[in-house]
């Protein structure tokens, strides 16, 4: 595509230098992936500043210049290359992409997640909506990117804005009509998403996370609603919808100032739709039944229709939400109630979300991986599981090194006030050593009390804690000191299948351990 259409009616750009009329075959704003006929795209970061890139870009065959610096755009005009000044690079290289690819999202029902927790397992129950719908449907987040067939291990939760349109454009092309897809506070703040065409827009909740890169709960806020006040007005779709968790207190929140913005800004073409628990929601569950094979209950869809014996093999109440998040999405996008039954029901796990391990072992504890690695979300689960347990509920977990260090005392405390026992261990400690990051864990503990993990037996009895800083060794104590009645929660990597430790990374897996555990005992 030649560069004045990949420019066209882009409003962030203030200046062009050179030709116009040549070809772009590609985009990068990588000078790694640079290749003869691209266009590098160059801005001022945070932490680095990719201007100082563009020689190299140029070297390897950039044709075209993005810059966000006056300097640069200067003295790059008297080269015989085509350089592109925009102030806001970010903004201005999303609406070059989208350019670059057709416009692809304007041709598929595009549905956004975000949220702090239960963004995962609501695109998955979205997606098996819709595929039970007879949607061909895309899949991007977290665990991994499932387009045109083929599955991608996922590099971030939301891919690059060159990348997440290239994605919709695969889906396209391969016949395919729908994407549901997580979007991060990291790829709002950063403009990924701009510029795409969403249908329905679902916030699940906010609770403490990635305050290291937001600072504050109020930014973090501001980064999520980012996607209801600014992206989905501007989406081209005739008809589109916000979801909202009713029960959320950022939800609410969410829902009030949204009314207000688009009552003042004369828009009506969103439609607002709340879920939740609270009877006051659009969309609620009531008679609800929580067991160790799943949970049933009845939903309730604005007063005026039912939705009789759902059925879904995920565990734990919390789930809940998460399936009326999505049954909400379907309905804004007007999915008959069987494909909402079936699609919720053909849904039997995800990933490690609550992922109930099978050991082949009739014996074994209840045990289940999960990916929390948040204060909220490790309450949650473990909440959870203490409904569905019949004898003592083990937790062991960690805290990421390098990332937000004031949920360590909070998760220290919801462990052991909900666990009996808590096993405090690693989890990607990276450049942070793992015995400092277990001594800020410790700090919020108050109601359990130490016990030397050579002590810790199938027969302990009260509210303990322990430290194994060997996650494999932990999981191991965790499995040996468990009995059948028991429930085992193994927290923080979830799906992962890695360790970070200092600057190596190496495999590892919580469901291997757990595998090779029993493997070694039957």
């Amino acid at each position: 595509m030649n560069i004045a259409n990949i420019i066209k009616g882009n409003n962030f750009i203030e200046s062009v230098s050179g030709r116009t009329d040549i070809d772009i075959i590609g985009i990068s704003n990588d000078s790694r992936n640079i290749k003869d006929g691209y266009l590098f795209a160059a801005r001022k970061g945070v932490n680095l500043n990719s201007n100082v890139f563009i020689e190299e870009a140029l070297s390897g065959g950039a044709k075209a210049v993005l810059t966000d610096d006056a300097g640069v755009f200067k003295k790059l005009e008297s080269r015989n290359v085509t350089v592109i000044f925009a102030k806001d690079a970010l903004k201005a290289y999303a609406l070059m992409s989208k350019s670059f690819f057709g416009n692809p999202s304007e041709k598929l029902k595009v549905i956004g997640v975000t949220g702090t927790n239960g963004k995962t397992t609501t695109t998955f129950l979205i997606k098996s909506v819709l595929t039970a719908a007879g949607n061909k449907t895309a899949l991007i987040g977290t665990i991994d990117y499932e387009i045109a067939g083929s599955k991608t291990e996922s590099k971030n939760t939301t891919p690059d804005a060159y990348e997440l349109n290239e994605m919709f454009a695969e889906t396209v092309n391969s016949g395919g009509n729908a994407c549901v897809m997580e979007v991060s506070s990291h790829s709002l703040h950063q403009g990924r998403v701009d510029g795409i065409h969403f249908d329905v827009a679902v916030f699940t909740n906010l609770t403490r996370d990635h305050l290291d890169y937001h600072h504050d709960m109020d930014k973090y806020y501001s980064a999520k609603k980012k996607l209801f006040s600014e992206i989905l007005p501007e989406s081209s779709k005739t008809k589109k919808f916000a979801v909202i968790n009713n029960d959320d207190p950022y939800g609410k929140k969410l829902i009030r100032e949204l009314k207000s913005e688009f009552e003042l800004k004369n828009i009506d073409n969103i439609g607002l739709l709340t879920y939740g628990l609270n009877l006051e929601s659009d969309i609620t569950a009531v008679n609800i039944n929580c067991r160790r094979d799943g949970l049933s209950f009845d939903i309730v869809m604005q007063g005026k229709r039912i939705i009789k014996d759902v059925y879904s093999g995920l565990i734990g109440s919390y789930n809940v939400y998460n399936i009326l998040a999505a049954v909400s999405a379907a309905y804004a996008l007007s999915v008959p109630d069987d494909f909402i039954i079936s699609g919720i029901k053909s849904l039997i796990k995800v990933p490690g979300r609550v992922e109930k391990i099978d050991t082949g072992n009739d014996k074994s504890p209840l045990i289940c991986i999960d990916y929390a690695h948040t204060d909220d979300a490790l309450e949650r689960v473990l909440t959870a599981l203490r409904e569905l347990c019949g004898g003592r509920l083990i937790s062991v977990f960690g805290c990421g090194g390098d990332r937000d260090k004031g949920k360590r005392p909070l998760m220290g405390m919801h462990s052991t006030d909900i666990a009996d026992i808590s096993i405090i261990t690693s989890d990607n400690p990276r450049s942070e050593e793992p015995s400092a990051i277990i001594k800020e864990i410790i700090s919020g503990i108050g109601n359990a009390s130490y016990i030397n993990k050579d002590s810790l037996t199938k027969e302990t009895a009260g509210r303990f804690f322990t430290i194994e800083e060997d996650r494999a060794k932990a999981i191991r104590l965790a499995l040996s000191s468990a009995s059948e009645e028991d429930a085992v929660l193994i927290a923080g990597k979830g799906h992962e299948d890695y360790m970070i430790v200092k600057d190596i990374k190496f495999h590892f897996s919580d469901k291997e351990e757990v595998l090779k555990y029993y493997e070694n005992t039957i």
